[in-house]
């Protein structure tokens, strides 16, 4: 356990690498919305359909897993069997599964293999341990492992794929000289395939030796692994934790709690410092004037560019027909309402609802929420640049959601329950059994009382009762005149 709090102390926190730190911020200060911010930090490419592992090495690889799994479907014990069936992991056709494979000659080939799983009841228990549907492939060490919700840490590692099985062989074969559980989930596609290694929290410093050890002697097949909201082992292996595998979920909290905390501090800082000065346009103003020209910008583009509403209606309303005339109009119907709408605090509406903009003879101009939220979100790092406690703000408000959402601050890639796990649960527990073994002693010492005033009274009994009676006492707290 020490060498694991050890390790936990190494695991890169992903918000503390400045160079990541600084892509959150430049991607938050240009996204539209969460769902924008989202999709940027995830980067979600073209998948690349190319096939580049070595399909030789597919095939040896194939009928290693065959082994393995005829080895454990062969000695699972009667009561195992009948264990698996009450929980419906397995039907009762596993019984003429482990008959038919028992009288099976050995499969030395990978067209004998494929022969042998076109019976749809071996390919079915096969499919187990080792899951193989286009392209998208899981691995697992046991026919339960799938369903064991204590995996909850997962290990990244992006591997060179002309090498892909030759590294999972290596693995595999270093788990089961350590009789440790694995599970594994990786796509085929492309030349570099990201692996991802689920681990137990009692195994993490076991599968972090390994994967380490894997790294050194293949460096060459590694590639440099940096993923913005993981965190760093080493330059090959990233980490991160969620239960159940759900890794949209994991990335979902992690990325809301980032946009929900700089939407919030950047606002209220803006809110507290409408003076402070800013460039937009070649021009130096305040930040009332800048955010009247930037969404006046967008109101102007909208309507007149894309015919949103007729643009002649709006020029009459400036009585003019020049688009800067208009443009100043609008500028400052804006500015004599922007403190009045930000006082609003529009980053907690709904970005898609409207802010109503009243202009002469009765007219109005709807502005969406978003366009102001925008505006802002432009100046984080022009405003960072002017006052370094923003980022501190940042942090500690990244703080307060972290606790809401039982993620670990100081390792924003873990869960909470993961340093629990390793620095309150054992000294829990060990408290625990002393209180348990304090017990024990006193219940012993007044069975001991009990025996003892059921003898025969003689001197030495008198002497081991007033022994007895002293250490109930205490037991119980008794002072003396009571």
């Amino acid at each position: 356990m020490d060498e694991l709090k050890t390790l936990y102390y190494h695991i890169e926190n992903p918000i503390d690498n400045k160079t990541k730190w600084n892509k959150l911020l430049n991607i938050y200060s240009t996204s539209l919305d969460y769902e924008d911010f989202y999709n940027r930090i995830i980067k979600k490419h073209k998948t690349d359909n190319k096939i580049s592992y070595d399909i030789e090495d597919k095939k040896t690889f194939c009928l290693v897993m065959w082994s393995i799994w005829k080895n454990k479907i062969l000695s699972i014990s009667e009561d195992k069997l009948r264990e698996y069936i009450d929980s419906k992991d397995f039907d009762y056709d596993v019984y003429d599964v482990i008959k038919i494979v028992r009288d099976l000659e050995s499969v030395k080939t990978y067209t004998s293999l494929q022969q042998v799983l076109t019976n749809p009841s071996i390919n079915r228990y096969f499919s187990d341990l080792f899951d193989d549907f286009n392209h998208k492939v899981l691995i697992y060490s046991d026919f339960k492992v799938k369903k064991d919700n204590s995996f909850n840490t997962v290990f990244t590692i992006k591997v060179d794929a002309s090498r892909l099985y030759k590294i999972l062989k290596v693995y595999i074969n270093e788990c089961l000289a350590q009789e440790i559980p694995y599970y594994i989930k990786y796509s085929e596609y492309g030349k570099k395939i990201v692996v991802n290694i689920y681990s137990t929290i009692d195994n993490f410093k076991k599968n972090e030796s390994i994967l380490n050890i894997m790294k050194k002697e293949n460096y060459n097949f590694f590639y440099d692994n940096y993923d913005l909201l993981s965190g760093n082992i080493n330059n090959a292996v990233t980490l991160k934790q969620k239960d159940f595998f759900n890794t949209y979920q994991y990335q979902r909290e992690r990325t809301l709690i980032l946009f929900k905390s700089f939407d919030s501090v950047i606002y209220e800082y803006i809110l507290n410092h409408f003076n402070t000065l800013v460039s937009f346009k070649d021009g130096r103003m305040n930040i009332i004037e800048y955010l009247s020209c930037y969404v006046m910008e967008k109101v102007v583009s909208l309507f007149v560019d894309n015919s949103i509403k007729s643009s002649h209606e709006y020029f009459l309303i400036a009585n003019s027909e020049d688009l800067a005339n208009l443009k100043k109009y609008i500028k400052e119907k804006l500015s004599s309402t922007m403190r009045d709408i930000l006082k609003e605090r529009l980053y907690l509406k709904d970005e898609n609802e409207i802010i109503t903009i009243k202009l002469n003879d009765n007219k109005t101009i709807d502005i969406k929420v978003q366009t102001f939220l925008c505006g802002i979100r432009n100046l984080t790092q022009t405003l960072i640049s002017k006052d370094g406690s923003i980022e501190k703000a940042f942090r500690i408000r990244i703080r307060n959601e972290c606790q809401f959402l039982k993620v670990d601050y100081d390792k924003f890639c873990l869960d909470q329950g993961f340093a629990k796990r390793l620095f309150y649960n054992k000294e829990k527990y060990e408290n625990y059994q002393k209180e348990i073994e304090r017990i024990h002693n006193d219940v012993t010492k007044v069975q001991s009382f009990e025996s003892l005033i059921s003898q025969e009274i003689n001197q030495e009994a008198r002497d081991k009762i007033s022994d007895s009676m002293k250490e109930l006492k205490e037991i119980f707290k008794i002072e003396e005149g009571n």
